[in-house]
């Protein structure tokens, strides 16, 4: 080989491994810079969804908290009458909402089965009006159905035993107990519902033996002042009878914690009223005319309240906004339902 080819071959490699070098420090650069832009980017995403996510923290924060509902109903709930019974008497325990019951000692037991002597004590609530099964937490749903209803009422006894401890009495073994609850407009076909569930979740049930009561009557019977049935256990009694549907309402609320109100729902063709649990009410038939009652009360014991009127055909969302009231203004907002 010639010395000049020599030197145009050492030239042409010499070249090629610059353009070598050349090739791999752009290469280096360029995944320099990639990965500077894919850091910058994932540092902003970061960045703004955590931006994003202190935001909605604190736009929940911001939303108006309250109290348990509870405190404040229960002060504004029926009082529990009493009335002692000393003698056989004459006629029936008439209370101050004209409910009539027709209790003597020979239908009474201790839950040992034992016989009952005077005196002994009977207690009554009288819940009539929409306002006052709210103001009791005592919806009239059945199994889920909504309630037409007349009339929700408590009757229980009560007498202390040979050891000085008060002890709710239960009726005798086919025994009943003779109720009249009162009504301006006789409903058809009204039958005897038995309180059932718990205090925090009550329900209502016709099958009084599936709660160890004794048969009665299935239906209420009209009279010239309302209805008349002989019941087959003590407790809630409610005058109604059930209706289907499907619509399904959810509450929500841009300003306000819901969790603690009370948020009820009010079908006046029935009587019938609804309380959300778990900010839902259900079963609610087409076509119908609702009222919507939300209540709070915060920590200061001051009240918010706000109240919709809707017909109802479909499931939906209910949006809340809560504005302060007076308890003058809500038990009006109450008293016309």
């Amino acid at each position: 080989m010639s010395s000049l080819q020599l030197k145009l071959n050492q030239a042409t490699i010499s070249l090629i491994v610059s353009s070598d070098k050349k090739i791999n420090t752009l290469i280096m650069i360029k995944q320099i810079l990639l990965s500077t832009i894919v850091f910058v980017f994932f540092s902003f995403l970061v960045i703004n969804t955590s931006s994003c996510s202190k935001e909605r923290v604190e736009s929940q924060d911001e939303l108006n908290s309250y109290e348990p509902i509870d405190d404040y109903l229960n002060e504004k709930k029926e009082d529990e009458q009493e009335f002692v019974i000393d003698t056989s008497g004459t006629g029936p325990i008439i209370g101050h909402d004209s409910t009539q019951i027709w209790i003597s000692k020979e239908l009474l037991m201790f839950p040992d089965s034992s016989d009952v002597d005077w005196p002994f004590t009977v207690k009554l609530v009288e819940l009539y009006s929409a306002k006052e099964m709210i103001y009791y937490q005592m919806p009239t749903v059945s199994q889920g159905k909504i309630m037409e209803t007349d009339g929700e009422i408590r009757v229980r006894a009560f007498k202390q035993d040979s050891t000085g401890v008060w002890q709710e009495l239960l009726l005798k073994v086919d025994r009943t107990l003779r109720v009249d609850m009162p009504s301006d407009s006789i409903r058809e076909n009204m039958e005897v519902f038995y309180g059932s569930g718990t205090d925090e979740n009550p329900d209502w049930t016709t099958n009084v033996t599936s709660l160890g009561g004794n048969s009665g009557d299935l239906e209420f019977f009209s009279t010239s002042t309302g209805y008349m049935a002989h019941i087959g256990k003590l407790g809630w009694i409610n005058c109604g009878k059930t209706h289907l549907g499907s619509n399904d309402l959810t509450f929500t609320s841009a300003t306000d914690h819901l969790e603690n109100t009370g948020i009820f729902t009010y079908i006046p063709k029935y009587q019938s009223v609804l309380q959300a649990r778990d900010l839902h009410s259900g079963g609610i038939p087409d076509s119908s005319d609702v009222k919507i009652v939300v209540m709070a009360r915060n920590s200061s014991n001051e009240l918010y309240s706000s109240y919709l009127q809707s017909t109802i055909n479909s499931d939906g969302s209910v949006p809340i906004i809560l504005e302060p009231i007076s308890d003058a203004q809500l038990t009006s907002i109450l008293d016309n339902l």
